[in-house]
């Protein structure tokens, strides 16, 4: 029985890291998140502490300093499994009643919860009288209470989705793992529901004298599964799990992996070549704020930012010269000359303003100049920077190229800068 009785410390220390490694990660890596994301962060919460406080080696050193000793530590991590699954039901009302309209009915569920914890402190009190380490070794009917009351949510939550699934409710807009969540949610609950109905089962059977060994084996089975929290333990593994992919993406964004991250590095070099010459269009924020920025929103700074820097550029845009302009002509495919025109026009202003520490050297050649599209420009910014290099051998082969480093010659009139 617990904590005596128990898997090897190998079997379950892992687990429980890994699901209070997922409850730091996730919410320290996605600090703005919806409604629904603050209800898994809050269930693993839960689900973290709980698993702390169930393994044997940590309890041990927790009973001395908690009043009560190991009685009450078993308690505890039993309610606070007990508030997992209330905020696991608040999830469920969340996508059945919309933000307001849960708000009552969550705030209801929680002081249940916490009426719950009360009693079963209440009917654990002979258990720290006589010494002993948990309820499940006192047994009798306060037991029987206990684990009906423990069990009693994930009853409810189960019966609760099937309910909605059976009336077919459909719950507002959600993306697939969100789904997934609850799906695992459901399973989670059926797999809790399957014990309490053993037990009942096995109950009812003593009660009626028709027991036997087999029923007595699997009362006993159940009952020292749920007194031990191993089980639990592990479905609840399975259950944080559904969320590792979100915060293997987090992690992803944080180290700059993702998606959006990758795009943003490769619009860095227009980005730059555009912002050193018109540096006022750069919008610097406070290191807080860039820091809880997701990465789509710095791809969207970004992009405006190049997008105002070409529109300021392209004021001042001069004609190419004609030994360009017939080069562009005679070496690059007919439907991308006028936009390889428009963006080496474009490269030559910018190094011009660049080399001028931004200011204009001159007035504005024009008052409103046709500016090529984002993806035009990031296909051609690399080509039109190559075909203006001040070695004329390199510019025909330059055309076809993507990427690697450049040289600004003499139309651009700057040097190499640096990297991200």
């Amino acid at each position: 029985m617990w904590p005596d009785d128990h898997l090897p410390i190998w079997a379950t220390l892992p687990a429980t890291l890994f699901i209070v490694a997922i409850a730091i990660l996730r919410p320290a890596l996605t600090p703005r998140t919806t409604m629904f994301g603050s209800l898994i962060n809050t269930v693993l919460g839960f689900d973290a502490a709980a698993a702390i406080l169930r393994e044997p080696v940590i309890a041990r050193r927790v009973a001395g300093v908690v009043p009560g000793g190991l009685p009450t530590v078993f308690d505890i991590w039993h309610w606070l499994t007990v508030t997992a699954w209330a905020c696991g039901l608040g999830m469920v009302m969340f996508r059945e009643y919309g933000r307001v309209h849960f708000r009552i009915r969550f705030k209801i569920v929680i002081v249940l919860s916490v009426v719950v914890g009360v009693v079963f402190l209440a009917l654990s009190s002979p258990v720290r009288a006589h010494g002993m380490a948990s309820i499940a070794d006192y047994g009798g009917w306060r037991y029987g209470a206990y684990i009906g009351l423990y069990s009693i949510l994930p009853l409810v939550v189960s019966c609760y989705l099937c309910a909605l699934r059976y009336r077919a409710i459909a719950w507002r807009a959600t993306t697939r793992w969100e789904v997934i969540m609850v799906v695992a949610t459901v399973c989670f609950g059926i797999a809790n529901f399957l014990p309490v109905c053993s037990i009942v089962v096995s109950a009812a059977l003593d009660a009626t004298g028709v027991s036997s060994e087999l029923t007595q084996r699997m009362y006993n089975l159940v009952s020292d599964g749920l007194a031990s929290g191993e089980p639990g333990l592990f479905l609840f593994t399975a259950l944080v799990a559904v969320t590792a992919r979100s915060t293997a993406q987090a992690v992803a964004q944080l180290l700059r992996l993702d998606r959006d991250s990758r795009t943003a590095r490769r619009l860095y070099p227009l980005w730059r070549d555009l912002t050193v010459a018109v540096p006022q269009v750069v919008f610097r924020p406070k290191w807080a704020d860039d820091w809880n920025a997701s990465s789509l929103e710095r791809l969207h700074r970004r992009r405006i930012e190049i997008h105002d820097a070409a529109q300021i550029v392209a004021r001042y845009v001069l004609p190419l010269p004609a030994a360009i302009d017939d080069l562009i002509e005679s070496t690059v495919a007919e439907t991308d000359q006028e936009h390889l025109r428009l963006v080496a026009e474009l490269a030559i202003a910018a190094g011009q303003l660049a080399r001028n520490g931004g200011e204009p050297a001159y007035e504005p050649t024009v008052s409103r100049s046709d500016v090529p599209d984002l993806q035009t420009l990031i296909r051609l910014w690399q080509p039109a920077i190559q075909l203006l290099s001040t070695d004329a051998a390199e510019r025909p082969g330059a055309l076809v190229s993507r990427g690697g480093g450049h040289r600004l010659g003499s139309w651009l009139g700057v040097g190499s800068r640096g990297r991200p």
